[in-house]
């Protein structure tokens, strides 16, 4: 699909990556709960690593080795995890680093969206383990990070903007995926010296020019025009992480979504540290869009 075609449909393949702990119940109801409303095919993979922790020899992944009965029990427990019937479902056990182990098998059934748990949380909000952050890094396709235990469809939906294409395809994507949620657009604008910039009347210049390219950056996004008018439009001062937390928390917001290069982020920030901390910091939800790529078939 191009950037400019509407509407912009829903995965028809999504991959739920699992590693059975706790943290990953709440993405596998997720991800059950989003193949029920989208009619998509679910496929869920775990990778079983060797266990060379417990070994004082040393060992390859190539020389590890997993019986059926191993891989009929990962199954069993997926199948007695999902609290729902999916009648399109594709469970895939492989032994091997997760990260690779995940992306070929995205790679080899077309799958559109990465589901995967957030990791445990802190004071603070969560920890980002290894793969995450290399999915986030390395993944075509976009990813979703479960924070919140589902309750039903999203409600209110948050999307960043930097005014690039890519987060005006992160707008046309949540718009397309989850049209009945209520729409919120931020743009967060980092002012170096903000109180010197702000004083003596010259903040409310720059809160003028900010709204009218906002209207103008909605305006001309494809979308049908009443789903325009839905959109709530938000400027704000500071850091990315932090308004998007402040709001996130103070209107209950269910999914934060940002559009992404593959090789950063909106705000126009490269993935690595600034990624994670938004990813860490924001409650809720987060929906990593990328920009879409040719549909695989089979």
């Amino acid at each position: 699909m191009t950037t400019h075609e509407w509407p912009i449909q829903p995965p028809r393949r999504i991959l739920l990556a699992t590693d059975l702990g706790s943290h990953s119940d709440r993405a596998l109801d997720r991800a059950a709960q989003l193949a029920g409303h989208w009619q998509a095919a679910l496929h869920v993979v775990h990778a079983l690593r060797p266990p060379i922790a417990h070994t004082w020899w040393p060992s390859k992944v190539s020389d590890f080795s997993v019986t059926d009965g191993e891989i009929k029990a990962v199954e069993r427990q997926i199948r007695r995890d999902l609290r729902a019937q999916i009648d399109d479902l594709h469970i895939h056990v492989d032994t091997g680093e997760p990260e690779r182990v995940i992306l070929d098998t995205a790679a080899r059934h077309g799958c559109e969206l990465i589901i995967m748990g957030a990791s445990s949380p802190t004071f603070a909000g969560v920890v980002v383990n290894p793969t995450s952050a290399q999915l986030l890094r390395r993944a075509p396709q976009s990813i979703l990070i479960v924070k919140a235990r589902p309750h039903g469809g999203y409600r209110r939906v948050l999307i960043g903007t930097d005014y690039t294409d890519e987060s005006r395809h992160g707008l046309k994507t949540a718009a397309g995926w989850f049209a009945d949620a209520e729409l919120a657009l931020m743009h967060v604008l980092d002012i170096p010296y903000k109180s010197l910039l702000l004083d003596g009347g010259r903040g409310r210049e720059i809160a003028r020019m900010e709204r009218a390219t906002m209207a103008d950056f909605v305006a001309e996004t494809h979308l049908p025009q009443a789903l325009r008018r839905r959109i709530q439009t938000h400027v704000e001062y500071g850091y990315p992480e932090i308004m998007l937390r402040q709001h996130g928390i103070d209107q209950d917001i269910d999914l934060t979504v940002i559009g992404a290069l593959r090789r950063g982020l909106a705000f126009h920030i490269f993935i690595g540290s600034n990624a994670a901390r938004i990813v860490q910091t924001v409650p809720g939800d987060i929906l990593l869009v990328r920009k879409a790529t040719a549909r695989h078939a089979g």
